[in-house]
C-alpha cells in the first residue's frame, strides 16, 4: 500500500535516459558487459555508435561527436538497472538455450551409434 504512495516519478531528463537505455537494449546490435568488481555496467552499440557507463548512480552517453555525464536519482538508476539486469538474464537464458540444443544433437548422435553396432 505505502510502495504506490512513494512511487518515485522520474524528471523528464532521467525519463529520456530510461528511453535510450531501453530502445538501445532493445537493437538487435547491443551488448552489454558488466564489471562485478566496481560494479559498472556498459551498454555498447558499435552500429549505432552509442555508448552508455552506468555507475554510483551516474549515467554517460557517448557516441562519435559527444559525451554527456550526469547525476541521477537512485530510483531512477533502479529503473535503468532493472532494465539491464533483464537484458543480461535474457541474454543468459538465449546462450543457455543455444548451448543446451548442442547437448541434445550431441546426445542424439551418439545414441545414433550406439544403434548401429
Amino acid at each position: 500500500m505505502f510502495k504506490k504512495f512513494f512511487k518515485y516519478t522520474p524528471t523528464i531528463q532521467e525519463q529520456q535516459f530510461i528511453d535510450i537505455v531501453e530502445d538501445l537494449l532493445n537493437h538487435p546490435k547491443t551488448t552489454v558487459k558488466m564489471t562485478p568488481l566496481t560494479d559498472k555496467f556498459f551498454i555498447i552499440n558499435e552500429q549505432k555508435h552509442y555508448y552508455v557507463l552506468l555507475k554510483e548512480v551516474g549515467i554517460q552517453v557517448t557516441n562519435t561527436r559527444f559525451t554527456f555525464s550526469k547525476p541521477i536519482h537512485p530510483k531512477a538508476y533502479e529503473m535503468i538497472i532493472n532494465k539491464v539486469y533483464a537484458w543480461i538474464e535474457n541474454d543468459r537464458n538465449m546462450l543457455e538455450d543455444q548451448i543446451f540444443q548442442k547437448e541434445t544433437k550431441m546426445l542424439e548422435e551418439v545414441k545414433l551409434k550406439l544403434q548401429v553396432i
